[in-house]
């Protein structure tokens, strides 16, 4: 019965990417956003849609990394 189960990584792995990303980068930024609120700091949006990208990325990369690392892990 597996066998007549669709299974589709590709799409899988897109999603977790667009999670990974989008997650990481909502996330960072409304700490920051939260904590200039409380200090009472004037910011862009300009500047909150750069900490969302960085963070994004960031966020990407070190879920490729852990990634990695778990790969390497299963191999030895």
């Amino acid at each position: 019965m597996l066998s007549s189960a669709n299974l589709d990584f590709t799409g899988m792995l897109i999603d977790l990417a667009f999670m990974l990303f989008f997650g990481a980068g909502a996330g960072y930024s409304l700490i920051v956003g939260i904590i200039h609120i409380v200090q009472k700091k004037t910011k862009t949006f300009g500047y909150y849609l750069r900490t969302f990208l960085i963070a994004g990325i960031v966020g990407l990369a070190l879920g490729a990394f852990g990634a990695f690392i778990i790969t390497l892990s299963l191999m030895a």
